[in-house]
């Protein structure tokens, strides 16, 4: 009998890893590849901060149908820099009032 492995949920940083991958070398992407790549980070965030970045982007480009390259570059920066400096204060605890 096998087993069930299921399957592993990809992380803020992989989503944004690949999707720099895919677009290294483009001048244009499409709009509907952004939104695909945007709300996979989406569902794979914890962080409110970084959610927020995400649905921001994502509102950035609702009524284009190309995205500059170095536009979605960008936005993939300032939600990495999110996750970062989010993830720099986990080490903390607040004391409850």
């Amino acid at each position: 009998m096998s087993t069930f492995n299921p399957p592993i949920s990809p992380t803020v940083a992989t989503c944004v890893a690949q999707a720099r991958t895919e677009v290294a070398e483009e001048r244009f992407v499409a709009q509907a590849d952004c939104v695909d790549v945007l709300l996979d980070c989406l569902n794979a965030a914890v962080r409110p901060v970084v959610r927020d970045f995400i649905t921001e982007a994502l509102s950035a480009i609702a009524s284009v149908r190309l995205v500059r390259a170095e536009e979605f570059v960008a936005s993939l920066d300032q939600i990495q820099m999110a996750l970062q400096v989010d993830a720099a204060f986990d080490h903390l605890e607040l004391p409850l009032a």
